[in-house]
């Protein structure tokens, strides 16, 4: 469990933190600061989360308007659009975010205005998209894709984490999760719509949905830029009380011994491979629901129209965003992580379990092992992205650790395409399979990790690691699981 603001060890620099004496007021996270906070932070987060999963995933919904057929794509072709963008958020997700706060720091371009203009960003990319008239131009734009949604999301897991202490910080995330089903749901919808439009030069509707979607995230990416959000200590919509209040709450102290010995101690944290693992293998299943529901619905039953696979798409998600949200609230109450990511990968092995067996389940047995797997994902990623932050110790371990483990963790993005071939569609059997496989795998590391927080805290009892001491083995005297 996390540590109170009392709690708190000597510092990174071997200096003991200031504790306030018996008469002074103690801080209070009072509802009237969360509820600033969301405004000013979470909001514009959860609309920028939603237009950068829109602009990722929409190949979805073109590849079943046309898309392969305009561009000649075969299955290896269409294989390396989807994963294209991928490759480029493992690339450009640490580097992204170290820039964030570079820019902060130098030129006084806040966290918040920076994440609204590579949303722009990609707005621009994705309405460029509606004009590819090659396979080579496709694969380009799909790149510019990944290398402008790169960085948004551990961006805004990094901002969150310096403004919400351990007990509000769950469902925060569980927002920015919710953020994203949502795009799911809406962006499908609205794929519907836009398809249906016919116009006199001959475009097909995969087009009208990059032109539309793409004018979309232009228009709101630029309202966006109003929110003014930096670091805690200049954020101008703080009182003086309230920035004492989220720095006592908020575990993130300073350190002076340099960028490299920060990254050293993070590197050396055997957690930080655990964390990076475990979103690896839910990434997987994450980007399999998110691009290939309706592929998957369609095999459960063949003899549906478009419209009705994209009508039952809806529901899924509608029920992974409330037990994500469920869950996210219960952890901050409980203020712990680990027991129910371990909860999320189980209702997922049961989903793939139920999604393997294509002759033993009917159709609609099938769909409820669809929902358990939504379900399941969305539950543990979120997780894992606030025991990232929570187990980090600096405000640039916060940035570096969140990249480091959303960007590397996207891998599964890549291997998702891979499973899921459209070569083995439709019941995609063996992707299925490997899927409960690395859920399993995922289980397992959970509670490995659970395991070593525990020991890891009962061995520093009535113990001090300060100074540099504690730095070489990247430990806080108190881990939170």
């Amino acid at each position: 469990m996390a540590t109170t603001a009392l709690e708190k060890d000597a510092g990174v620099d071997g200096s003991t933190p200031p504790h306030p004496s018996p008469l002074a007021p103690v801080a209070v996270f009072d509802a009237t600061l969360c509820s600033k906070l969301d405004f000013r932070i979470l909001t514009p987060m959860f609309v920028l989360n939603f237009l950068s999963l829109m602009g990722r995933t929409n190949i979805g919904a073109a590849l079943i308007q046309k898309l392969p057929v305009d561009l000649q794509m075969d299955a290896t072709k269409t294989f390396l659009a989807i994963a294209m963008p991928v490759v480029m958020l493992i690339v450009f997700e640490v580097p992204s975010n170290l820039l964030m706060r570079w820019l902060d720091g130098r030129f006084g371009l806040s966290y918040m205005r920076y994440l609204s203009l590579i949303t722009v960003g990609l707005g621009v990319v994705t309405l460029g998209q509606a004009f590819d008239n090659s396979y080579g131009a496709l694969l380009a734009t799909r790149f510019l894709v990944g290398i402008f949604d790169a960085g948004l999301m551990p961006g805004c897991v990094f901002v969150l984490s310096l403004y919400y202490p351990s007990t509000h910080l769950q469902w925060r995330l569980s927002m920015l999760m919710v953020s994203n089903i949502i795009s799911n749901i809406l962006s499908n919808i609205l794929a519907f719509g836009i398809a249906q439009i016919h116009s006199s030069n001959g475009w097909h509707g995969w087009r009208w949905i990059f032109l539309i979607e793409g004018l979309l995230t232009i228009t709101i990416g630029l309202a966006c830029v109003w929110s003014d959000v930096g670091r805690p200590e200049n954020a101008p919509f703080l009182s003086n009380d309230e920035r004492m209040v989220i720095d006592t709450m908020v575990e993130s102290r300073k350190s002076t011994i340099g960028l490299a010995a920060e990254v050293r101690v993070f590197l050396s944290n055997p957690l930080s491979y655990i964390w990076t693992a475990l979103y690896v293998f839910t990434c997987t299943t994450l980007y399999s629901v998110a691009i290939f529901a309706p592929s998957f619905i369609q095999a459960f039953h063949h003899e549906w129209t478009v419209p009705q696979i994209q009508g039952q798409v809806v529901p899924v998600f509608v029920v992974g965003a409330a037990l994500c949200l469920m869950m996210g609230w219960v952890a901050d109450q409980t203020n712990h992580r680990c027991g129910f990511a371990l909860f999320g990968y189980i209702v997922t092995i049961t989903g793939y379990a139920i999604l393997r067996e294509t002759n033993r389940f009917s159709p609609s047995v099938q769909l409820l092992g669809l929902y358990f797997a939504c379900m399941g994902t969305y539950t543990s990623l979120t997780m894992i992205w606030a025991l990232t932050c929570l187990n980090s110790v600096t405000p640039f371990q916060k940035a570096f650790g969140s990249a480091f483990v959303i960007g590397f963790g996207n891998v599964g993005g890549f291997i998702s395409a891979w499973i899921f071939r459209s070569s083995e569609a439709p019941h995609y059997t063996a992707g299925m399979t490997d899927g409960l496989i690395l859920t399993c795998a995922a289980a397992g590391l959970t509670i490995i990790a659970w395991c070593y927080i525990l020991w890891h805290n009962r061995s520093i009892t009535g113990t001090q690691e300060d100074g540099i001491d504690g730095w070489k083995t990247g430990r806080v005297k108190r881990l939170v699981a």
